[in-house]
């Protein structure tokens, strides 16, 4: 038991530290032969008001 939940927690830092990179790194772009490239524009975190709109139907059934 106690080595299934270590390997959790390994995932869940794993899952932390590959998202962070994710933001750090710059957005993609495609040219016009399709070809994707790597931008100099910075991605942009989401806000606090945004609203993930795939789970709002699950939240306002599981609130209730």
């Amino acid at each position: 038991m106690e080595e299934s939940y270590e390997k959790q927690m390994s995932v869940g830092r794993r899952v932390a530290r590959a998202y962070e990179e994710f933001w750090r790194k710059n957005q993609l772009g495609v040219d016009r032969k399709g070809k994707v490239y790597r931008t100099k524009l910075p991605r942009e975190r989401p806000n606090a008001d945004f609203v993930d709109f795939r789970n709002l139907q699950r939240k306002v059934i599981g609130s209730g």
